[in-house]
Order: structure tokens, then C-alpha cells, then sequence
């Protein structure tokens, strides 16, 4: 299955927070946006950054007529990188970074945040597709960085997203996208530029909150496990075993904490997902 990514609605409807390179500002002074696109160096004047909560956006405009676009965590995961023309240019296509395992052909480091003078600097580095579900797909190469001053929004709800470690190690993603199986069944699937999806499984209808324990016999009130396949280029679906506790669960919000042990259905090697917590949308 293929799970197409959405902006949730507590992401920007559009970025309001506008800098410009040639600003008097002491702060602004310091700032800057270099870009390559295919090779070429872009004339980058004009850049819009915006902060909601651990979600980050910052988009800049080049004087040739190119945009990029990137949506981040405060964590330092991309979620997604965009590039399309500013004007109405048959001769520059709308790309995208790998929408799958994007890590993997996309090199995004988040250098600082300073959340005391609201600046982010950020070096970048990779492919951006044609169609991001296609590693086949025609692609462009763009490198560069940046450090701007961001705006501060505040959230519509505080404290998004779904955090847990993995095999010891620290992961931090956000719901995009989601799916209503069955009909009576809903998933909120939450992601990062990783190899690995976490699904939040619960019934559409007649939702409670409270402890269950799990397997991937359940068809609800679990916790799913995939991770992205390079040489298949498809989700493994792992076997799942473990505990959730939802204890907001509505139409608008899932939330919660959860631990389990995750089972490749071949190898049968065994990944760890322990000290799990969502606070998901789910409004879809």
C-alpha cells in the first residue's frame, strides 16, 4: 500500500513571516540562503521561515525563479523538501525529495536552533524527484544551506507528534497521512525522513480509551511497525506484539503511550520500540 503524505491541520496553511537579506536588522544582517539547483547557483534575496511547536518551515525564493521549500522538525527530521517555479515556467518542473526513506537520497542537517534569538541554520544536500514515491523517476540535484530568523506560532494543539526509542535510539515523527481499513478500522501512520512508520490503529466508531495489549492479530487498539525496504523499494510490515494506552481518543485527537516488539515475518530479527508517546490528529 501506498501512503500518499498530507499537511495535518495544525500545519501551515501558508508561511507569514517574511526576511530579506538586504534587511538593516542586526539579526537579519547575520542571515543567509545559499542554493544550488542542478548545478547552478541560485540568486537567493528573499526567504519566509515560521515556527508552530517542534514543526519548522522555511521556503526561499531565487531571483532565476526557483523556490525551495523545506518542513522540518526541531529534532533535525525533514518531512519534506519541495522545489517548483515561481512563475509560470514550462521549462522548471515542480520535484520533491523522496517521500520514502528520504534520508536515503537526501542529506538534511540541522546545524543550530536558537530558540532564544529565533534563527535556524540548516545545510542540505541531495535528490528531488519528479515523483517522490519513484526512486526512478527523473530527479535534479540541489545542495546548499541557510541561517534565518523564524516567527513563532503558536500551535492549535500543543505538544504533536509521536516519539519513542527504537532499539535505544531516539525517534521523533508526526502524522501525515492516514487510512480507514475495512471501513472500521483508522490508522494514523506517523513518519520521519527514517526507514520506519508507526501506525496508531483504533476503531472509526466507538473509540475507548483505556489499555490493551496486542498483537498483529488485532485489527484495532494496536500499534503497527513498517520499515522501508531500499532493494524492494516497499514497506515491510513487521509482526507486532506489545501494550498501548490511549487515553484521549475522538474524532479530532488520538493520544497516548505505548511499547512493543517488532518481528521481520521472514528473518524474524527483532526490533525494540519502548517509551512510546502520540498526540496525533485525527481528524481525516
Amino acid at each position: 500500500m501506498t501512503k500518499i503524505k498530507f499537511i495535518a491541520f495544525i500545519l501551515f496553511a501558508a508561511i507569514i513571516s517574511s526576511c530579506s537579506s538586504d534587511n538593516s536588522d542586526e539579526s537579519q544582517s547575520e542571515s543567509f540562503f545559499k542554493f544550488t539547483y542542478d548545478g547552478k547557483t541560485q540568486n537567493v534575496k528573499t526567504w519566509e521561515a515560521q515556527k508552530q511547536g517542534d514543526f519548522i518551515e522555511v521556503m526561499g525564493t531565487s531571483e532565476e525563479g526557483i523556490a525551495i521549500d523545506f518542513k522540518f522538525n526541531s529534532y533535525g527530521n525533514l518531512y519534506q523538501a519541495l522545489t517548483n517555479p515561481v512563475t509560470n515556467n514550462n521549462n522548471i518542473p515542480w520535484l520533491q525529495a523522496s517521500e520514502n526513506f528520504t534520508s536515503n537520497t537526501f542529506t538534511f542537517t540541522l546545524e543550530n536552533l536558537n530558540t532564544t534569538d529565533k534563527t535556524v541554520q540548516v545545510k542540505f544536500s541531495g535528490k528531488v524527484y519528479e515523483d517522490g514515491y519513484d526512486y526512478e523517476s527523473d530527479f535534479v540535484n540541489v545542495s546548499g544551506s541557510f541561517k534565518v530568523s523564524y516567527k513563532e506560532i503558536t500551535p492549535q494543539v500543543e505538544g504533536l507528534g509521536t516519539f519513542a526509542k527504537i532499539d535505544g535510539k531516539d525517534w521523533h515523527g508526526l502524522s501525515f497521512d492516514g487510512t480507514i481499513e475495512n471501513q472500521t478500522t483508522k490508522i494514523i501512520y506517523a513518519e520521519n525522513d527514517g526507514e520506519y512508520t508507526i501506525g496508531i490503529a483504533f476503531p472509526d466508531y466507538n473509540a475507548k480509551t483505556g489499555t490493551y495489549n496486542f498483537t498483529s492479530n488485532n485489527s484495532a487498539y494496536k500499534i503497527t511497525f513498517e520499515k522501508y525496504d531500499v532493494a524492494t523499494h516497499e514497506n515491510i510490515t513487521y509482526d507486532v506484539s506489545g501494550t498501548v494506552t490511549f487515553t484521549t481518543l475522538n474524532s479530532v485527537l488520538a493520544a497516548g503511550t505505548f511499547s512493543l516488539t517488532a518481528t521481520h515475518p521472514t528473518t524474524k530479527a527483532k526490533i525494540v520500540i519502548s517509551n512510546g508517546t502520540f498526540k496525533e490528529s485525527a481528524a481525516f
